[in-house]
């Protein structure tokens, strides 16, 4: 009955014996459970002395210990430890426990349930609840991750992916930033500001050889990166990530539609039509529907996809020319084909104001842009860690200290990457 009682309370030290559940009945309240911590000491943990007859049993003690919950009720162990006096150094100590650390009430396997908790996008409350401990011993044991977080300073990824996310209020910058292996899309650190002095001084730490090992960057078009790469990592070459390039022209596309669409009263059709079909622009030409003929709002007759796009098209030509542009960076980015993104990048003199803008901005950072198309790499995993830290952060109301929220990161990554 004991080894079994050990079993599901997960106790494994072979020295607590005589488990007794002390309300088994009960449906309501914590389990209590009592046992005996006793054995033979080979040593004297004060002075030393091996223990040939030198330690002797000098009565018992009392401690309350915190286990896991188990059937959904709390669980208390009562332990009565055995103390000891050493014949030598006329010194006194308890029988020890590898269940929990000495002068701790919480065992070691409900520390490890809440690192694994705080590993899950949960609040602090929500783990302090499940655990039936309070906030501020969760928040005590997350710190005590604080050791486990070493950087190698001697080794960096082939690849890395940069990003940056909202910080919290302490922090040194309004944005922190983010990092991560681009090869085995795993999170390595979160800075508190991403300045271009202060991401300077941090690289600078690695090892020279350590820099000269990255090859590629990946990042979106912050101009901060670029500079990173050329003052830092003098090998590397900077990747501009696909989805950002084509979000640019979107973004510039949308400007003047809604330009040319406020140009008409509201209650204009073509006001309201080009309101209400804005997804249409956005669907590549060759998805476009031509054969399936519906009766479209704002629309005069049955009309297919394509049809409206058409007629949308229509209403004005600086419209239709931004979409040109826009379709051909679009396609030149789906299929890779650099030849078919310098024709919009070399004539960018033609079209909108807004849309100048924008290719304007695809041509400062060309060569990342023409890497883009040439290889593989994508800032999407860099996105997936992103949201979940805006998802962490979202939980647990905010983030008053940037050291709490970096350790929840590391945790939330960190553990995983063990499991």
């Amino acid at each position: 009955m004991t080894n079994d009682t050990k079993i599901i309370l997960g106790i494994k030290d072979p020295n607590i014996k005589k488990l007794k559940v002390m309300n088994p009945l009960e449906m309501m309240g914590p389990l209590k459970v009592q046992a005996i911590l006793d054995y033979r000491p080979k040593a004297c943990p004060k002075c030393g002395v091996l223990n040939q007859k030198s330690i002797i049993k000098y009565g018992w003690r009392w401690a309350n210990v915190k286990l896991p919950r188990t059937a959904e009720r709390d669980v208390q162990l009562h332990l009565k430890k055995r103390d000891f006096k050493c014949k030598h150094c006329l010194q006194y100590f308890l029988a020890e426990t590898p269940l929990v650390q000495r002068n701790h009430t919480i065992s070691n396997t409900s520390k490890l349930a809440c690192f694994l908790k705080l590993s899950e996008t949960v609040s602090m409350r929500h783990v302090a609840n499940e655990l039936s401990i309070s906030s501020t011993t969760v928040m005590r044991i997350m710190r005590s991750y604080q050791d486990n977080i070493k950087t190698r300073y001697d080794w960096l990824p082939a690849v890395i992916n940069m990003d940056e996310v909202k910080s919290t209020k302490d922090a040194k910058g309004s944005m922190s930033f983010v990092f991560m292996d681009g090869i085995r899309c795993e999170f390595l650190d979160i800075l508190e500001s991403r300045t271009l002095y202060d991401l300077e001084n941090y690289f600078r730490r690695y090892t020279k050889k350590a820099r000269e090992s990255v090859k590629v960057i990946v990042t979106d078009m912050n101009y901060t990166y670029p500079k990173l790469a050329e003052s830092v990592f003098p090998n590397a070459i900077v990747v501009t990530d696909r989805f950002h390039i084509v979000n640019s022209v979107m973004r510039g596309f949308t400007r003047v539609r809604i330009r040319i669409m406020k140009s008409y009263a509201p209650s204009n059709m073509k006001y309201k039509a080009l309101k209400r079909y804005w997804r249409l622009f956005f669907k590549p030409n060759e998805k476009l529907d031509f054969k399936k003929y519906s009766n479209y709002t704002n629309i005069p007759g049955s009309q297919t996809e394509n049809s409206v796009v058409e007629y949308l098209l229509n209403i004005n030509e600086e419209l239709r020319e931004t979409y040109n542009q826009l379709q051909t960076v679009m396609s030149a980015v789906r299929y890779r084909d650099i030849s078919r993104l310098e024709t919009v990048l070399d004539g960018k003199d033609n079209g909108s104001e807004e849309m100048k803008k924008t290719l304007n901005s695809l041509v400062e950072n060309r060569e990342s842009v023409d890497n883009a198309l040439r290889y593989e790499f994508s800032n999407g995993p860099m996105e997936g860690i992103n949201n979940k830290i805006k998802v962490i952060k979202r939980v647990a109301y905010g983030f008053g200290c940037f050291t709490s929220f970096r350790l929840r990161i590391h945790l939330a990554f960190g553990l995983k990457k063990i499991a």
